[in-house]
């Protein structure tokens, strides 16, 4: 418990300090339109989190960086001061990575880099996913298709379970 492990990034070092933060990319990671990964699009994904006007929940999580550099399959951070948890910080669940244009912009309706592609999202009811036949893990993903449900009321979750009418169910009151 408690250990860090990499998903798009294969690996990740301090420079002496821990001001500086290099982390290598992962190689052969596609994102669900086809594109591929590159260093590129992590800067413009975390700019957009830490950017003027952001309202990401992240924001503060990124206030310590200065400058943020692709080069190359690294991408490296440059902070405003030293911070031996930096690598922790970058595995928070706001920081998704998305496709960038040329300009830095975001692509948001292209989809990430997971397991599953969202094929069906109706805000406040459900999500339908299908698995994603790129993605670059072979220890994941076992399922070909998933749906998520929101049920509110707990009764109705827990009757839904014991009826037979979801197969896993969060937040057994």
């Amino acid at each position: 418990g408690g250990k860090l492990g990499g998903e798009l990034a294969e690996v990740w070092q301090a420079e002496p300090g821990a001001r500086r933060w290099v982390f290598k990319l992962r190689k052969g990671v596609e994102f669900h339109n086809g594109k591929t990964l590159t260093a590129n699009d992590v800067v413009a994904s975390i700019n957009h989190h830490r950017g003027e006007g952001s309202k990401s929940g992240g924001k503060s999580l990124l206030s310590g960086i200065d400058k943020i550099t692709a080069d190359g399959d690294n991408v490296i951070f440059d902070l405003t001061g030293g911070n031996a948890d930096f690598a922790y910080i970058m595995t928070d669940y706001h920081f998704v990575i998305l496709p960038a244009d040329g300009e830095g912009k975001i692509d948001w309706s292209s989809g990430g880099t997971g397991a599953y592609r969202l094929e069906e999202f109706v805000p406040g009811v459900s999500a339908k996913l299908k698995r994603f036949e790129n993605f670059f893990r072979d220890d994941r993903a076992f399922f070909d298709t998933g749906e998520m449900r929101a049920i509110l009321d707990a009764t109705a979750r827990s009757n839904a379970l014991v009826g037979g009418e979801i197969d896993v169910l969060h937040d057994l009151s």
